[in-house]
């Protein structure tokens, strides 16, 4: 399926200084609120980690609050992106 670009939204590019916020414990339910109303099937783990994936599986978005290898990364985000004709990167 391919969208044509007038109905996609403008790219938003934010300082490095004001992405902070992405990485603090109340920034998650933006982005998961609007995976899950794009019908990305969403899994909440005991730990409270919340992993979704693409309804094509070709992508998946991890929000990681209780992973100990993210916070040693200094990560609480993990997406991976499989393309079709291209290298997957994370």
């Amino acid at each position: 399926m391919n969208t044509p670009s007038s109905l996609l939204p403008t790219p938003v590019r934010p300082t490095a200084e004001d992405r902070s916020w992405l990485s603090s414990d109340h920034s998650a339910e933006p982005v998961l609120t609007l995976l899950g109303g794009l019908g990305w099937p969403r899994v909440d783990s005991p730990e409270a980690n919340v992993h979704c994936t693409s309804p094509d599986g070709r992508v998946y978005v991890g929000w990681l609050p209780e992973d100990p290898g993210a916070w040693k990364r200094g990560i609480v985000w993990r997406i991976q992106v499989q393309p079709a004709d291209a290298t997957a990167w994370t």
